[in-house]
C-alpha cells in the first residue's frame, strides 16, 4: 500500500505545480518584447542569404570562377617548375657522380699498368735468371 500512498502523493503534488495560476502584470508585454528583441538580433539565416546573394550576379559569379582558374593554372605552373627543377638537379648529381666514377676507374687503370709493369719487370727478371742458370 505504501506504493499507492507514494504514487498518490507524487501525482498530488504534480497537479498542483501544474494548477492553473493567472499571468503576472506585463507578462505578455515582456514576451512580445524578448520575441521582438531576438528577432532583430537573430537574423543568422538572412544574413547568410545575403552573403551567398552576391555570388547570384553573373559579373561576381564569373569573377569568382575566373580567379579560381587562374589560381589552379597558376598552381599547376609552379608544380611543373618544382618538378622540373627536381629532375634538373637529380641530373646534375647524376653527372657529378658519372664523373667521380670515370676518375675512380682512370686511377685504378692506372694504378693497375703500374702494377702489370712491375709484374712484367719481375718475370722478365726471373726468365733471365733462368737462362743464365741454364
Amino acid at each position: 500500500m505504501s506504493v499507492d500512498n507514494d504514487t498518490s502523493r507524487s501525482e498530488d503534488a504534480l497537479k498542483r505545480a501544474m494548477r492553473r495560476q493567472p499571468a503576472p502584470d506585463g507578462f505578455a508585454d515582456r514576451v512580445l518584447a524578448r520575441v521582438a528583441e531576438q528577432s532583430s538580433t537573430e537574423s543568422g539565416p538572412a544574413r547568410r542569404d545575403s552573403w551567398w546573394r552576391v555570388f547570384s550576379q553573373p559579373l561576381v559569379r564569373w569573377g569568382t570562377a575566373g580567379a579560381l582558374a587562374a589560381a589552379l593554372i597558376a598552381g599547376g605552373l609552379h608544380y611543373h617548375q618544382v618538378q622540373h627543377d627536381k629532375v634538373e638537379r637529380e641530373r646534375a648529381q647524376g653527372e657529378a657522380a658519372k664523373q667521380q666514377l670515370m676518375l675512380a676507374l682512370r686511377i685504378a687503370s692506372s694504378k693497375l699498368q703500374l702494377a702489370k709493369s712491375k709484374v712484367n719487370e719481375i718475370n722478365a727478371d726471373q726468365t733471365e735468371n733462368r737462362e743464365e742458370k741454364e
